[in-house]
């Protein structure tokens, strides 16, 4: 379900419509969309930042659909990180350059079943995939597979359940690694439900560690490589 036309990267500057706390660490930044800028889901901007007169660049996914007056950016506040303490301070009506759209982490195919798994921040572009999957009437299995540390981490939780209860073909499931009495990691998930996911593409995204611990899961329990899409950080 690839584009044809893709857009080229280009500077531009945005003005912050909207924040919203989702957890202790996460917010939700709400930005003006530009004339001429469209992307695909999947992709990512490079927000622009300057603290002390050095720029900092950093790269965000963005997490809502195209073709909406505005786009969304879902960033994890870190408390020893530079950039962060920069994002943290920025207020609505701040405005922020850019450059995107970049990235070539879009859905491919729109003839298999589908699985997304992501740990932490990395539900970002997975947001912003499945609303559009869903809006354009993809009629194959959409699975959803979330892992948080904590409760109070999980973002998203009640946008995918009201998903969930709206379209039969999307399931969403969440597995806590620290808190609960069935911790687990989402590696453990997979692997439970592999022979009812084997038909599918396979999208991952979040730590190194996870992303390449499911790669090498899933190349054991047969999935092809070329099945299997993911970006990391």
């Amino acid at each position: 379900m690839r584009n044809n036309i893709i857009m080229k990267p280009m500077k531009f500057i945005s003005e912050i419509q909207e924040i919203k706390q989702l957890t202790s660490d996460a917010k939700l930044f709400k930005f003006a969309i530009p004339e001429g800028f469209s992307f695909e889901p999947g992709q990512y901007v490079s927000m622009i930042l300057d603290k002390d007169g050095e720029r900092i660049r950093r790269p965000y996914s963005i997490a809502s659909v195209p073709n909406k007056d505005y786009f969304e950016l879902c960033i994890k506040i870190m408390s020893e990180s530079i950039s962060s303490k920069v994002v943290d301070s920025l207020k609505v009506g701040d405005k922020v350059n850019f450059i995107g759209p970049l990235g070539s982490f879009k859905v491919n195919s729109g003839s298999k079943d589908i699985v997304f798994v992501s740990i932490g921040i990395g539900i970002t572009p997975f947001r912003s995939m499945i609303k559009d999957l869903l809006d354009k009437g993809f009629e194959r299995k959409i699975v959803l597979i979330t892992g948080y540390k904590f409760e109070e981490d999980v973002l998203f939780e009640e946008e995918f359940k009201d998903l969930e209860e709206k379209y039969d073909n999307f399931e969403y499931y969440n597995i806590l690694s620290r808190e609960g009495d069935e911790k687990g990691y989402v590696q453990e998930l997979v692997e439970e439900n592999i022979d009812k996911l084997k038909s599918s593409d396979f999208y991952l995204c979040g730590l190194k560690e996870m992303v390449n611990s499911m790669k090498e899961l899933l190349l054991e329990k047969g999935i092809l490589k070329e099945d299997i899409y993911f970006e990391d950080y």
